[in-house]
């Protein structure tokens, strides 16, 4: 399987920061590189990385007399480990996209210097299209959180690359 650096989480046809528009990941909102690196190690599990630094703009007003992680982008670290294991075992044009956040807990905070290693457990979901995570994120010995997570498998549009114009049948 794959290791791969994580450069942008903007997406497809988004410009990086040399210009160029970048490939392979879908557009987000998110306002930091939720992982450094992701190794996709089997058609079923995919782990990534993350080293936690004091100058990302995100972390100055969380929580300002102890700067911890939030809790929100632990969950987008696992998306986007996700994300880098369906398209290795799926192709480019297919996205993952949350569905349902089963369950969530989170248990230590990480700080500014440690190192949030994210491991993902990808199994068949219930419904057709769906893709059932159980995600451990760990800090050395550490547990940090746990979470399952329902994902959907969408397929992009030809015309842009991306999923959001897809029509669903829970938006008709």
């Amino acid at each position: 399987m794959t290791s791969a650096p994580v450069t942008s989480v903007a997406g497809p046809g988004a410009p990086a920061a040399d210009g160029a528009p970048q490939r392979g990941l879908p557009r987000r909102a998110v306002p930091h590189a939720p992982l450094d690196s992701a190794d996709v190690l089997s058609p079923t599990e995919v782990v990534g990385r993350k080293i936690i630094r004091a100058d990302d703009a995100y972390l100055e007003g969380h929580y300002p007399e102890m700067t911890v992680y939030p809790g929100v982008f632990l969950v987008e670290s696992v998306c986007q480990a996700v994300i880098h294991l369906v398209r290795e075992t799926h192709g480019e044009g297919v996205t993952p996209e949350p569905a349902v956040l089963e369950s969530v807990r989170f248990t230590t905070a990480l700080r500014p210097g440690d190192v949030l290693d994210v491991h993902c457990a990808c199994r068949p979901g219930a419904a057709e299209d769906t893709l059932a995570v159980t995600a451990r994120c760990t800090s050395g010995a550490s547990k940090v959180a746990t979470m399952k997570i329902t994902f959907r498998l969408v397929k992009d549009t030809a015309e842009t690359g991306d999923p959001c114009t897809t029509m669903r049948p829970s938006a008709v």
